[in-house]
């Protein structure tokens, strides 16, 4: 009873395996095991005078479906450009010098041995992000404005020609003068009626001066 029932099983599933493959080459001569396509001498697949849907049924090796596309892969994205560097942000630091004990009264010839000046010229030199420096130079109300706009121009090159024999770029250093235009103390001293020159002179030495405007880039603390 047991081989009966096993022999009913086989011929069962043999029976559903043999209809699946004549489903799967429908339309089509088959060789006797019906697995087979029958092709002539040129290749070409026996079929059979029937209707049957060659979008469904078609065999891709008859030609008469085409085979299915692979899957392609989307491609990756492209990585993301590199953020642009930030451009450098610069500070301006300004420091007044006074012309006493560096230039002579009415003279542009600097004195040697200027510790505050020597110590400017070598902080610029040092600066690697250094953008400018503008030396402005100034003068007292003494004398024509002619004269003193000249001698305030020769003052600020003088600085100038000091900082670049020291090392700064000659391109990063601009020198210009304004003569008396911008003197503080006018009205103050010669309010006082010196009667001596002498005093006059000491007091408006605030106004002779020159200022110095350096841009350089803002040094980011390290964390």
């Amino acid at each position: 009873m047991k081989k009966s029932i096993k022999l009913s099983a086989l011929l069962a599933s043999l029976l559903v395996s043999t209809a699946a493959m004549a489903a799967a080459n429908q339309g089509y001569s088959v060789d006797g095991q019906n697995t087979n396509v029958i092709k002539n001498a040129y290749g070409e697949c026996w079929r059979l005078p029937t209707t049957y849907d060659k979008a469904r049924d078609g065999l891709v090796e008859c030609g008469d479906r085409e085979a299915p596309k692979p899957v392609v892969a989307a491609p990756a994205p492209a990585p993301a450009p590199a953020p642009a560097p930030a451009a450098p942000q610069y500070v301006t630091k300004n420091v007044s010098l006074s012309a006493e004990g560096l230039f002579q009264f009415n003279s542009a010839k600097i004195i040697e041995g200027n510790q505050q000046l020597n110590d400017l010229a070598n902080s610029l030199k040092s600066d690697n992000q250094l953008k400018s420096v503008t030396i402005t130079g100034h003068t007292d109300y003494l004398g024509s404005a002619k004269y003193n706009q000249a001698l305030s121009e020769k003052r600020a090159n003088a600085v100038k020609d000091y900082f670049v024999s020291a090392g700064v770029p000659s391109d990063k250093i601009t020198a210009i003068g304004k003569g008396e235009s911008e003197a503080k103390l006018t009205a103050e001293c010669t309010a006082k009626k010196f009667k001596k020159r002498a005093d006059l002179i000491a007091c408006l030495a605030g106004d002779r001066r020159f200022d110095v405007t350096v841009e350089t880039a803002k040094q980011e603390q390290v964390k």
